[in-house]
């Protein structure tokens, strides 16, 4: 179903019904006239059994590090019984 317009939203002049362009401005009407149909909102993905039963603190390490681009530290060396770091 077509919009019905009593005036150019270009320059506000009068038209008819059967009007394809503005008498004034020359403003093509048809796409004015036309309805949009509303776009149907992105889909939510879905939560595995896998991402419900993680640590969140290190899965949001994960996304922070990836997001950043940072490269992952190396670890550091422990030292354990009997050696000693003296």
């Amino acid at each position: 179903m077509a919009t019905d317009l009593k005036f150019c939203p270009q320059c506000g002049a009068k038209i008819t019904a059967t009007d394809q362009t503005c008498p004034r401005c020359h403003t093509d009407l048809r796409p004015f006239r036309e309805v949009k149909q509303p776009q149907a909102a992105p889909a939510k993905p879905k939560l595995n059994l896998n991402t419900l039963s993680a640590n969140p603190y290190r899965e949001g390490m994960k996304r922070l590090k990836a997001r950043e681009g940072s490269q992952p530290t190396t670890t550091k060396h422990r030292w354990h019984w009997p050696w000693s770091k003296e």
